[in-house]
């Protein structure tokens, strides 16, 4: 495909409207091209930040004027017994509120059903990574190139796991780092951000659907792998990786 053809199909590729062929032709472009990439990283932040905004709405007027109505209609049947008209408004006050409320409380996000989806969809996936590179030079600077802090990226080679590269994901409306390791046959997904991103803890040594989630601290930073492999091995994976994003060092916010 063409660059413009590409860019054509961004938005539909965003939305997973695209068929099989087409999806693989415009991931396939992705790996080379700087500005679609970048194009796809600021359309799903704006995604991102649209969904945690917390949006209120006004009341339809049409609404506004069927409860004036049924007020009025309150009023007239039971005019002999008064003190029904504060509690039926009280009742369309509660009701009224906590729709609106409802529809304007942001929602803490389930950082565990996030943080298992995202990796659900990494490993389906045929290209799990937008950043293919086993070597940090490579992988760090295009992860601070889109975002707001420069998260560490240890190799791991020598230790037997090999970084395949990285991709930027979202966990609720917060951008994080999400590097890819393969150990013997299984992937290793690993997220990152900064502690100060998020109020909501970890989760740490729980697991669902033949997945184990374990956190680590990384200086300023919070990790969590995410991978099939049995508890005690992905143990043995969070220390190593830990160990070695504390020796590089070098990992700060922008």
């Amino acid at each position: 495909m063409t660059h413009d053809e590409v860019r054509s199909l961004l938005d539909a590729y965003i939305d997973d409207e695209l068929d099989l062929a087409a999806g693989l032709a415009v991931e396939a472009h992705l790996r080379g091209c700087a500005e679609c990439t970048a194009w796809l990283a600021e359309r799903r932040s704006l995604i991102g930040d649209l969904h945690a905004a917390a949006l209120r709405y006004p009341l339809p007027p049409e609404l506004n004027a069927r409860i004036s109505a049924q007020q009025r209609s309150e009023r007239r049947r039971v005019r002999f017994q008064p003190q029904w008209l504060g509690a039926i408004a009280a009742g369309l006050i509660v009701g009224i509120g906590g729709f609106l409320l409802g529809q304007s409380w942001p929602r803490a996000p389930d950082l565990r059903a996030e943080l298992l989806s995202a990796s659900v969809r990494a490993v389906l996936s045929a290209h799990p990574v937008d950043v293919v590179s086993s070597d940090h030079h490579t992988v760090k600077p295009w992860l601070s190139s889109l975002l707001p802090f420069s998260p560490p990226v240890p190799e791991l080679t020598e230790q037997g796991d090999a970084l395949l590269g990285a991709r930027v994901d979202y966990l609720g409306a917060t951008r994080v780092a999400a590097l890819v390791y393969q150990h013997g046959h299984h992937q290793i997904n690993v997220y990152v951000w900064p502690r100060s991103a998020m109020d909501t803890a970890a989760p740490d040594g729980t697991a669902a659907d033949g997945y184990h989630l374990m956190a680590a601290q990384a200086g300023a930073f919070t990790a969590v792998m995410v991978s099939d492999m049995s508890v005690a091995e992905l143990t043995a994976f969070r220390d190593r990786w830990s160990a070695s994003a504390a020796a590089i060092g070098g990992a700060s916010d922008h």
